[in-house]
């Protein structure tokens, strides 16, 4: 077969959505291979993940002034309680978790299963321990402005610390906001107390397999098509007929010795 008609075969094969599917079914047993390993690849790398559990709280913020108020002044409490929900994020810092941390220090059905936390601080450098930007990394906040609502979501290694850390947060974030903005009319209501999680935040085996298999089967197809597009082999009597234009005069079959 010379260049040009090696081209012209190619060029036939690319557009050959049938001949490429017949290969694809001919290879499929490649295909349930790249599946199954991707798979299992998938489920041992899963397996070696320290497990996280995810505990979550949320509290209630809302300006009251006093009993009697106009209709006008229970909108502008509204209004002031669905900005601070907006700028709660911001307020919880590293200064805060450390006061956080140091209610928990003297929490006794904290410290009783857990190491306190360490309250060091660098003279040098002014900054908190490493254990306290720990706590910091694991506390996201979001916040409804429509309702008031703000919540803490906590993710450490235990269950149990996950749940005790949220809701002392949305406990001492009461106080911190009341200091903050220096109002007492500031009132906080814990809409929701944590729970805690008996399964892992982080670990999602059935989810990571199914990824891994399908990548596996487009890596497989993918590799299959190239390997189709680049075969410029003779291997039937009509891929003569059809990238040759010549007719076949004879066939010799093949011969089982054997027989």
């Amino acid at each position: 077969m010379d260049s040009t008609n090696k081209l012209t075969a190619k060029e036939e094969k690319d557009f050959d959505i049938r001949d490429v599917a017949n290969y694809l079914l001919g290879k499929f047993w490649i295909i349930i291979l790249a599946v199954v390993c991707f798979a299992v690849a998938a489920i041992i790398y899963t397996s070696t993940i320290t497990p996280k559990y995810t505990s979550t709280s949320s509290l209630f913020i809302i300006n009251a002034q006093d009993d009697t108020v106009s209709s006008s002044q229970v909108v502008s409490n509204i209004n002031v309680g669905k900005q601070l929900a907006i700028t709660s994020p911001e307020l919880v810092t590293p200064q805060f978790c450390y006061q956080v941390a140091g209610n928990l220090n003297m929490d006794p059905n904290f410290t009783k299963d857990f190491t306190p936390f360490d309250l060091s601080i660098n003279p040098n450098t002014g900054n908190y321990s490493s254990g306290i930007y720990d706590l910091y990394n694991s506390i996201k906040v979001t916040s409804d402005e429509e309702t008031c609502i703000v919540t803490f979501t906590v993710t450490t290694v235990d269950p149990s610390r996950s749940k005790i850390i949220a809701d002392e947060v949305a406990r001492a974030f009461g106080a911190h906001v009341q200091t903050f903005m220096d109002m007492d009319t500031i009132r906080t209501v814990q809409a929701k107390y944590a729970i805690a999680s008996s399964r892992a935040s982080n670990i999602h085996t059935a989810r990571n397999a199914i990824i891994a298999a399908l990548v596996g089967a487009i890596l497989a197809c993918a590799a299959l098509v190239i390997v189709f597009i680049f075969d410029d082999k003779i291997k039937t009597p009509d891929d003569i007929d059809r990238y040759l234009n010549l007719s076949v005069l004879g066939v010799i079959p093949e011969i089982d010795t054997e027989a």
